[in-house]
Protein backbone atom coordinates (compact mmCIF):
# COMPACT_ATOMS: atom_id res chain seq x y z
CA UNK A 1 0.00 0.00 0.00
CA UNK A 2 2.82 2.41 1.15
CA UNK A 3 4.71 1.64 -1.60
CA UNK A 4 2.11 1.57 -4.49
CA UNK A 5 1.24 5.01 -3.21
CA UNK A 6 4.76 6.73 -3.43
CA UNK A 7 5.25 5.00 -7.01
CA UNK A 8 1.81 7.16 -7.91
CA UNK A 9 3.57 9.85 -6.14
CA UNK A 10 7.27 9.58 -8.16
CA UNK A 11 5.28 9.22 -11.01
CA UNK A 12 2.44 11.05 -11.49
CA UNK A 13 1.73 12.28 -15.00
CA UNK A 14 -1.26 13.28 -16.64
CA UNK A 15 -1.45 9.03 -17.70
CA UNK A 16 -1.79 7.76 -14.38
CA UNK A 17 -3.99 10.07 -12.85
CA UNK A 18 -6.58 7.96 -13.55
CA UNK A 19 -4.70 5.50 -11.46
CA UNK A 20 -4.26 7.56 -8.80
CA UNK A 21 -7.79 8.43 -8.38
CA UNK A 22 -8.55 4.64 -8.95
CA UNK A 23 -6.22 3.98 -5.74
CA UNK A 24 -7.29 6.64 -3.52
CA UNK A 25 -11.15 6.51 -3.95
CA UNK A 26 -10.63 2.29 -3.26
CA UNK A 27 -8.41 3.71 -0.03
CA UNK A 28 -11.44 6.54 1.03
CA UNK A 29 -13.47 2.97 0.63
CA UNK A 30 -11.81 0.95 3.06
CA UNK A 31 -11.63 3.57 5.68
CA UNK A 32 -15.53 3.94 5.46
CA UNK A 33 -16.14 0.18 6.16
CA UNK A 34 -13.53 0.98 8.85
CA UNK A 35 -14.96 3.37 10.74
CA UNK A 36 -18.65 2.10 10.23
CA UNK A 37 -17.24 -0.66 12.03
CA UNK A 38 -16.10 1.07 14.63
CA UNK A 39 -19.00 3.05 15.32
CA UNK A 40 -20.77 0.18 15.74
CA UNK A 41 -18.59 -1.15 17.73
CA UNK A 42 -18.63 2.09 19.75
CA UNK A 43 -22.65 2.53 19.53
CA UNK A 44 -21.72 5.73 17.67
CA UNK A 45 -24.02 6.23 14.70
CA UNK A 46 -27.02 5.10 15.84
CA UNK A 47 -30.13 7.46 15.54
CA UNK A 48 -30.72 8.38 19.20
CA UNK A 49 -33.45 11.06 19.07
CA UNK A 50 -36.27 8.59 17.77
CA UNK A 51 -38.92 8.16 20.24
CA UNK A 52 -38.85 4.50 22.68
CA UNK A 53 -41.32 3.14 25.02
CA UNK A 54 -41.32 3.31 28.66
CA UNK A 55 -39.31 -0.31 28.62
CA UNK A 56 -36.34 0.75 27.08
CA UNK A 57 -36.47 4.32 29.03
CA UNK A 58 -36.55 2.00 32.09
CA UNK A 59 -33.71 0.05 30.97
CA UNK A 60 -31.84 3.43 29.87
CA UNK A 61 -32.91 4.63 33.51
CA UNK A 62 -32.27 1.25 35.08
CA UNK A 63 -35.21 1.61 37.10
CA UNK A 64 -39.22 -0.07 37.21
CA UNK A 65 -42.04 0.77 35.44
CA UNK A 66 -43.84 1.53 38.35
CA UNK A 67 -41.15 4.23 39.20
CA UNK A 68 -40.80 5.69 35.91
CA UNK A 69 -44.52 5.89 35.40
CA UNK A 70 -44.73 7.72 38.88
CA UNK A 71 -42.01 10.35 37.51
CA UNK A 72 -44.38 10.97 34.43
CA UNK A 73 -47.34 11.07 36.43
CA UNK A 74 -45.16 13.98 38.09
CA UNK A 75 -44.18 15.38 35.32
CA UNK A 76 -40.33 14.91 36.30
CA UNK A 77 -38.93 13.74 33.91
CA UNK A 78 -39.45 14.77 29.93
CA UNK A 79 -41.82 12.80 27.97
CA UNK A 80 -44.62 12.66 25.29
CA UNK A 81 -48.25 11.22 25.00
CA UNK A 82 -49.47 10.16 22.13
CA UNK A 83 -53.19 8.18 22.02
CA UNK A 84 -52.70 7.83 25.65
CA UNK A 85 -48.92 5.99 25.20
CA UNK A 86 -46.30 7.44 26.89
CA UNK A 87 -43.08 8.24 24.66
CA UNK A 88 -39.38 9.11 25.33
CA UNK A 89 -36.20 9.83 23.51
CA UNK A 90 -33.25 8.00 24.55
CA UNK A 91 -30.72 11.52 23.77
CA UNK A 92 -33.64 13.15 26.14
CA UNK A 93 -33.76 10.88 29.01
CA UNK A 94 -29.56 11.32 28.81
CA UNK A 95 -29.13 14.91 28.99
CA UNK A 96 -31.88 14.87 32.04
CA UNK A 97 -29.70 12.64 33.86
CA UNK A 98 -26.69 14.57 32.83
CA UNK A 99 -28.30 17.93 33.66
CA UNK A 100 -28.19 16.73 37.35
CA UNK A 101 -24.79 15.62 38.01
CA UNK A 102 -23.28 16.26 41.63
CA UNK A 103 -20.02 17.81 41.51
CA UNK A 104 -17.27 16.03 43.35
CA UNK A 105 -15.83 17.38 46.62
CA UNK A 106 -12.49 18.57 44.50
CA UNK A 107 -14.81 20.43 42.43
CA UNK A 108 -16.89 21.87 45.39
CA UNK A 109 -13.51 22.78 47.30
CA UNK A 110 -12.12 24.44 44.53
CA UNK A 111 -14.75 26.55 43.31
CA UNK A 112 -15.19 27.70 47.30
CA UNK A 113 -11.99 28.58 47.18
CA UNK A 114 -11.94 31.21 44.77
Amino acid sequence: MEKALNEIKEELTLQNVPKAVNYLINEIAEMRVLLEHIEKQLGLGVDKHRPIGIEDACKILDQTVNMVNKMVRSRSIPHYVQDKKVYFFEDELVKWVESSRVKTFTEEYNFRRR
